[in-house]
């Protein structure tokens, strides 16, 4: 037995199930002897072993840790945002002006580095992430534009509004 209280074979089946193996692969894998059955007893067995609660439970917890894993956070990507839109390129020096080095750099500096080379000579090249950009994607996600866009007039939309239903008909 295991920390989670199931067999070896069955922490390894439901490993296998939710790493996309079918049921009856995975079954056939932990116990070789069926790869002589017949494919119904091999579907029966790891479907009674699937609807055991503790291997059912197993599986649900792997899944739950494999979509924590492979999803991308809302909040993150908005933290790195945040950290681009308020990055200060001014602080790649150091003090007595020299360029730190990648590793010296701060998280928030760090986020606004698209890339860096270092030559022959030990002199450091950034490339930074085009901040305009960032800005431009947090004003649309803060909804911003929208603001902006009421308060712009439409000078055609208005006497079109204007002269809704006092219009008689077209002059000839």
């Amino acid at each position: 037995m295991n920390g989670t209280t199931l067999t070896p074979k069955a922490e390894a089946f439901a490993r296998l199930v939710v790493e996309g193996s079918s049921l009856a692969a995975a079954f056939r894998k932990i116990y070789p002897r069926s790869q002589s059955w017949q494919p119904a007893a091999v579907h029966v067995n790891a479907s009674k072993l699937l609807a055991n609660a503790k291997v059912a439970l197993r599986v649900r917890e792997l899944q739950e840790a494999a979509a924590e894993r492979s999803t991308m956070k809302a909040a993150g990507v908005l933290n790195e945002l945040r950290a681009l839109v308020h990055s200060d390129i001014a602080d790649i020096m150091t003090h007595d002006g020299k360029v730190k080095l990648p590793h010296e750099l701060a998280a928030g500096t760090r986020a606004a580095v698209k890339s860096f080379k270092i030559d022959e000579y030990g002199r450091i090249e950034y490339q930074f992430w085009d901040k305009n950009a960032a800005i431009e994607k947090a004003m649309k996600h803060l909804g911003l534009y929208e603001k902006d866009n009421k308060q712009k007039t439409d000078a055609l939309g208005d006497l079109l509004n204007s002269l809704s239903g006092k219009v008689v008909s077209p002059v000839s």
